[in-house]
């Protein structure tokens, strides 16, 4: 008989058929292959290190769909990307989309936060999460992948929202750095300043859709679908008190807070707009002095900083956009304890830079920045970590780099003595997901 791989005309060779059992989350697997016994002239090479029929078991597991499919489906994201470049076969294999649907299709929690910093045009600073899954290493600090500055726009599971100087779009995948350009709007206007909104969820579909606003004979509404690859413009139309550059996305809608005390939702199956009033007992008796959305797993999230007391308040809207309900109460005296330098003659000096919903419940943190610093809050388990501490670095930031949204307070700040652009904070999570 030939031999299957290498060895001489002369070489006795038998062969072995070994079964492997893997266990999966519902069942058990049987993967059965067939290697070369050691005999002849194998056993003389098991002196010199690795046996001929370990070299092949090697090789055989590398090229094997099936048992690569059980291995790299226990790996977390970090993991497979080092893998990615192992070898070409491993590459394509980890990138294909039989193998993202079936790796995960729920994103992990993220690894890290891109801020937007004061100190350089469109200059983004890393700043890692307390997560297991850990990317200490800033994936970039400029994207560079067309023609001009990029600035990102937006992040939704994984991929990025971005555009350069001269009003071209894009959708990023800085985990793959992979890229794709959106075509022009169909009522393109130089002159129109346009509202963008990222809609992806790899646990619905591959695919994605991007929200535009703009102004043409009225505000405008377009939508953009990987799938069709083009614009398509809605009926629907937004009044001119939303907040459009803060659209956020969750369960197949994107959502706006608009003034007074409104949430705009836009379904993105039915396409059709629709409002509900915040009836929560800090619009009513406080009105809301700050806030911020953010998805959950039950529905969205509002998270209320009130005027009058030291806490913040997370507030639930379900599904069904039914009613609202107290999530939970973040009680902020432990952060002051900590941190006394927060507190200042005219108040509390902190802004919520981003909420994490973790896959426990005790691992959901609460980013804030305060004067000079950058903390997560684990508001469960009453847990404090210091992120960043900016007066150490070389550029000092002498009141801290928060930046208020109330008029009373942004006499004391100048963009000088800011650490953070206001609202540039965007989640960074590895996905294999493609643009």
């Amino acid at each position: 008989m030939e031999p299957l791989v290498g060895g001489s005309p002369d070489t006795s060779m038998s062969l072995e058929t070994v079964t492997t059992v893997l266990g999966t989350q519902n069942n058990e697997k049987t993967l059965t292959f067939i290697r070369p016994m050691d005999t002849g002239a194998a056993k003389d090479n098991s002196t010199s290190g690795r046996s001929f029929s370990d070299t092949f078991a090697a090789d055989l597991i590398a090229s094997s769909e099936d048992l690569l499919t059980e291995i790299f489906h226990r790996l977390p994201m970090i993991s497979l990307v080092r893998l990615m470049s192992v070898s070409k076969q491993w590459n394509l294999f980890i990138k294909s989309s039989s193998f993202v649907h079936l790796r995960n299709p729920n994103p992990d929690p993220p690894s890290g936060l891109f801020f937007e910093g004061w100190d350089a045009r469109y200059k983004y600073h890393y700043v890692p999460l307390d997560f297991g899954n850990f990317v200490n290493r800033p994936p970039f600090t400029t994207l560079r992948f067309d023609s001009g500055s990029i600035k990102i726009l937006q992040s939704c599971n994984g991929l990025l929202l971005c555009a350069n100087d001269f009003q071209k779009y894009y959708v990023h995948n800085p985990t793959t750095n992979r890229f794709t350009t959106l075509p022009q709007l169909n009522n393109f206007n130089p002159d129109s300043i346009c509202c963008m909104t990222l809609a992806f969820d790899l646990s619905k579909s591959s695919h994605y859709k991007v929200v535009c606003n703009y102004m043409y004979r009225g505000m405008t509404v377009e939508i953009y679908s990987s799938e069709s690859g083009k614009w398509k413009i809605l009926n629907e139309r937004t009044d001119d008190l939303v907040d459009l550059d803060r659209g956020v996305y969750g369960h197949n809608a994107i959502h706006w807070m608009s003034f007074p005390n409104r949430l705009v939702y836009l379904k993105l199956d039915s396409e059709r707009l629709d409002y509900l009033d915040i009836d929560t007992p800090d619009t009513t008796e406080y009105g809301i002095l700050d806030e911020f959305l953010a998805e959950s797993r039950d529905g969205m999230l509002l998270v209320v900083r009130c005027c009058r007391v030291r806490r913040l308040n997370i507030y639930e809207i379900k599904k069904d956009y039914s009613e609202w309900s107290i999530k939970y109460h973040i009680d902020l005296e432990e952060v002051i304890r900590v941190y006394p330098s927060m507190m200042t003659r005219l108040g509390l000096h902190f802004m919520v830079q981003s909420l994490v919903i973790g896959g426990k419940e005790e691992d959901s943190l609460i980013v804030l920045e305060l004067p000079g610093k950058l903390i997560q809050y684990k508001f469960v388990v009453n847990t404090i970590s210091q992120l960043r501490d900016f007066t150490t670095e070389i550029r000092r930031c002498v009141h801290g780099g928060f930046f208020p949204k109330t008029i009373f307070q942004l006499s004391d700040f100048t963009p000088e003595n800011r650490r953070f652009i206001n609202g540039s904070c965007f989640h960074f999570i590895p996905s294999l997901a493609g643009v």
